[in-house]
């Protein structure tokens, strides 16, 4: 699929993202004003906090994830949710950390873009067409935009990806003498990196910090090279 337009892009955004639910399918956070420029994916599996419908209107949610005004799509966010979840502040952390490498093109999303309070949700029957359209997104996003790095944290996430994009993707490190653990995916570098969110966060917590600045360096210089 070749890559569209920002008009032809936005235009199907908005159709994919029309409510579902209750709420509105949040396909990304991104300082960037066209998304199709993102070079780096960072990828988990589906976010916990609703867009919900009567907290906003359609066009309030899409003029946000363009940022029509400077960070309009975090500062949606924090004006609906004043205490982030433990997930976004780790993946902001990330997203700093990425930056100060000199990555900045970047683009955080979900395999599944719909919101569930836990991904286990996602299998029960008020959100099973949430967790299809979620999908869908998802694969519209890779399609479309085509970037050279994903980075997917969590089991789930990884497994989820495998199947999306038909690939032998490894599971994450369980240690840090295991390395940044990458694969190629077509033209894409998939590098894969414990959960970002609670509780899996917890468990690797004591050697994130020096690990995802290996991988920041490994972003950098695949960009780079």
């Amino acid at each position: 699929m070749p890559k569209l337009d920002k008009q032809q892009f936005e235009a199907t955004i908005r159709e994919i993202t029309k409510p579902l639910n209750g709420q509105y399918p949040r396909p990304w956070m991104t300082k960037l004003r066209d998304p199709i420029q993102a070079e780096v994916f960072v990828v988990g599996m589906n976010q916990s906090r609703e867009y919900l419908t009567h907290d906003l209107s359609h066009e309030q949610h899409v003029d946000a994830l363009f940022n029509e005004e400077p960070e309009a799509c975090r500062k949606l966010y924090d004006d609906l949710n004043p205490s982030p979840s433990e997930a976004r502040k780790n993946i902001d952390r990330f997203v700093n950390r990425l930056e100060e490498a000199g990555v900045h093109n970047t683009l955080e999303t979900n395999v599944i873009c719909y919101s569930t309070r836990m991904s286990k949700c996602l299998r029960e029957n008020p959100h099973i067409g949430g967790a299809w359209r979620g999908e869908e997104i998802f694969r519209f996003l890779l399609s479309s935009i085509k970037p050279k790095v994903l980075i997917v944290h969590g089991v789930g996430a990884s497994k989820k990806l495998k199947s999306i994009m038909d690939c032998d993707i490894p599971a994450p490190p369980k240690c840090a003498d295991d390395g940044v653990v990458r694969c190629r995916c077509g033209a894409m570098l998939v590098i894969v990196i414990p959960s970002l969110g609670q509780p899996g966060f917890n468990m690797w917590h004591s050697w994130a910090s020096a690990h995802l600045t290996r991988v920041a360096d490994v972003v950098a210089g695949h960009l780079d090279g």
